[in-house]
């Protein structure tokens, strides 16, 4: 009888510890917590658009209290929220994103906000500077040894920068792109609770 009921006893226990691990525990990762992350696809700002989502991944897990909440490898959405492609003359190309979800290590996805990644591209001042500048001073010598004259030489410098200027638009587009497999380290804005 005795062994009955330590048997008993023993399968009770053992259905106990079993419900208990199959009930899903909540865990709050802590506003702060850094998301770091690799992208799977490669981002350019001539053709990505605002709202446009991205696939990437986790390259480090994400721990909180010594319990793997999200694993290495992980499935990240990143989410475009600025892009801005490069004008010919003037405005530079920008791009900004942030990740807006993780795939946790039940499988589950949770919506989250990181701090964002943000880069603007090169600008056009000296680039077109150099190009209507050196095309107006070429201008201006061609009036003045074809002339001779004053008049001569502004009616040259005049066509020289305008062809400088048509140069600079001509050679002028500065987009960017961030290729995938590039590695970013965003922190949470704010906490995220989430069932395990």
């Amino acid at each position: 009888m005795t062994s009955r009921l330590s048997a008993t006893f023993v399968v009770v226990l053992l259905a106990a510890a079993t419900a208990f691990a199959a009930t899903p525990q909540t865990v709050t990762i802590p506003a702060g917590t850094a998301v770091h992350f690799k992208l799977l696809r490669t981002i350019n700002t001539a053709t990505a658009k605002p709202g446009q989502n991205v696939p990437g991944e986790l390259t480090a897990p994400i721990v909180i209290g010594g319990r793997t909440v999200a694993s290495s490898g992980a499935a990240v959405n990143v989410h475009i929220t600025t892009a801005e492609e490069s004008g010919r003359i003037g405005g530079s190309a920008k791009l900004i994103f942030h990740v807006s979800s993780i795939t946790l290590a039940n499988g589950s996805r949770v919506s989250v906000r990181t701090r964002s990644y943000s880069r603007e591209g090169k600008a056009h001042a000296k680039h077109n500077a150099k190009y209507i500048a050196g095309a107006g001073i070429l201008g201006a010598l061609a009036g003045q040894a074809i002339g001779g004259n004053r008049n001569s030489t502004a009616k040259g410098a005049a066509i020289g920068a305008g062809v400088g200027i048509g140069a600079a638009a001509a050679t002028g587009k500065f987009d960017f792109q961030v290729p995938a497999g590039e590695h970013f380290s965003l922190s949470l804005k704010s906490s995220v609770t989430a069932s395990l």
